[in-house]
């Protein structure tokens, strides 16, 4: 059995028999095996001369194996980012940065020589389901870091045993994306739970954002995300029932992209792949964008920044040349709605519904049914898109041509006040006073395991897009993915029995007819 994966960097695919290792074994100082006298290897190659040479060449030549070292193939990626952006607690208190590793590629005979053969007869360490997960030195070491093989970059625990979707989350510098990440990670088994669903947030990616972006009352929030730099990837995983006795757990993994790359000639291609395979889009739009918000503010923005965005993703994922829409969901979000002058913009009405939680649909037994709660979404949804068109038409207007699924939130990650100081450098930090109710962040979310067909709705879920699904069979607008593991169905022709392709189900009680929809 073999598992295929795919990099949640580079994209590169490879199968689960083909990874790399970072070696657990690190050499550092100088070597026992060289004699007094010599400076390195290389000197002593030139200039010893006595019978035990090739002895002591070959484990002076172990011993350089093991040295920590320059990855060129990690250099060569992270060089488009400016610098790598990765780091290790637990290896910086050893004083070994974890990229510098040495690789171990059980594919090479130099290599394998260091390596213990398994009972299996191979040079790989399976989990229970048969997935590789590590090898073995001679010398006793396990080393359990996997890399990609096309770029060495690291491969969470577990990575590519279960079906992976990828995510992007754009904004504009300023405009929350590290912050909302943070405390959606933070609370998402909790917001899980509210929709029956199982997260489970346990990759050291995750753990170590949390831990440098952490979001407490008097503390500095964390700063923007430099233009130009690649935050590593977070991921968590999902998983829900399919059955009384059988689940399904999809990883899924997050990234954080400032939108200005977007419309940055020298970068855009160096982005363009985290759009290109994105499952789903989350688009922060910073309040202070709008033209009435910011005239009372006083700060000038504008949404012209986000609508080139807009106009560079889609070219992104149509090759700059289909006069298709883009297929990709797009959540577009308004932040900070808890700022005095974003309220009164937005009016009480449309206040007061985002003052309330995101509630589950009640199962009757003490849990949550797999159900994105349409019922009271919908009403702020009306309220969000005749706010955005009243005020900025042209933003609408570009979504609804080249968007064919797209839907308006609006949250804040705080929920308090925030205060200003000054750190003992004079550098300016904002931190939250406390205490910190963040306020309909997972909402976006919800909406994507909606569209990715991993919960219902307990009503029609009210789009903006111009391009409305019907049921063929009915004419209803009330329709639903499916989800995978209901994707085929058996129809019976004559004396044989066929299996069919479906994706869609049409919600229409009188009807429920299922067909394979393509956009």
């Amino acid at each position: 059995m073999s598992f295929s994966i795919t990099c949640p960097y580079c994209f590169g695919v490879m199968k689960d028999n083909e990874v790399l290792f970072r070696s657990e074994k690190v050499n550092a100082g100088e070597c026992e095996l060289l004699p007094d006298n010599f400076l390195d290897t290389a000197d002593f190659i030139a200039n010893y001369h006595e019978d035990d040479k090739d002895e002591i060449l070959k484990g002076l030549k172990d011993w350089d194996f093991f040295l920590e070292r320059e990855d060129e193939k990690y250099e060569e990626f992270w060089k488009k980012f400016v610098r790598t952006t990765e780091v290790n607690p637990a290896d910086e208190k050893l004083g070994i940065t974890p990229y510098r590793r040495p690789i171990l590629d059980p594919s090479v005979s130099e290599h394998c020589r260091f390596l213990k053969i398994q009972p299996d007869k191979s040079f790989f360490i399976r989990d229970s389901d048969g997935m590789v997960s590590g090898i073995e030195l001679k010398t006793g070491e396990v080393c359990h870091r996997r890399v990609c093989k096309h770029c060495h970059n690291p491969l969470p625990a577990a990575y590519g045993k279960q079906p992976v979707k990828f995510a992007t989350v754009v904004g504009i510098t300023g405009a929350g994306k590290t912050v909302y990440i943070s405390q959606l990670l933070k609370n998402m088994p909790d917001y899980a739970a509210n929709i029956g669903l199982t997260a489970v947030v346990n990759t050291a990616n995750s753990r170590i954002f949390l831990d440098t972006n952490p979001i407490h009352p008097g503390m500095p929030l964390p700063d923007s995300t430099p233009e130009g730099y690649f935050q590593q990837p977070v991921f968590y995983q999902i998983v829900r029932e399919t059955g009384e006795n059988d689940r399904v757990t999809e990883m899924f993994v997050l990234y954080d992209v400032a939108g200005e790359v977007f419309v940055n000639p020298d970068q855009i291609s160096r982005y363009a792949p985290y759009i290109e395979h994105s499952d789903g889009i989350v688009m922060l739009l910073d309040p202070l964008q709008f033209k009435q918000i910011h005239q009372l503010n006083g700060e000038l923005q504008s949404l012209d920044e986000t609508t080139a965005v807009l106009t560079a993703i889609h070219n992104i994922v149509s090759s700059g040349s289909s006069e298709q829409k883009c297929q990709i969901p797009i959540a577009v979000c308004i932040s900070k709605v808890d700022l005095p002058e974003v309220q009164e913009v937005l009016g009480a009405k449309l206040c007061g519904m985002l003052k309330d939680d995101v509630y589950g649909v009640d199962s009757g037994d003490g849990f949550f049914l797999p159900i994105f709660n349409a019922e009271r979404y919908n009403p702020i949804a009306k309220e969000l898109s005749d706010f955005i068109l009243h005020h900025e038409r042209a933003l609408a207007m570009q979504l609804r041509t080249n968007y064919s699924f797209y839907a308006f939130f609006a949250f804040t990650a705080l929920g308090c006040e925030v205060g200003s100081g000054e750190k003992e450098n004079g550098e300016p930090f904002k931190y939250p006073v406390g205490p910190i109710l963040p306020k309909r962040i997972e909402e976006p979310i919800f909406w994507m395991f909606y569209r990715l067909g991993y919960i219902g709705t307990n009503e029609p879920v009210t789009t903006s897009a111009a391009a409305k699904i019907k049921c063929p069979v009915c004419g209803s607008e009330a329709t639903s993915p499916l989800p995978a593991e209901e994707q085929i169905i058996k129809v019976r022709r004559f004396i044989w029995t066929e299996p069919i392709y479906v994706n869609r189900v049409c919600d229409n009680p009188d009807c429920r007819h299922k067909w394979e929809y393509i956009p």
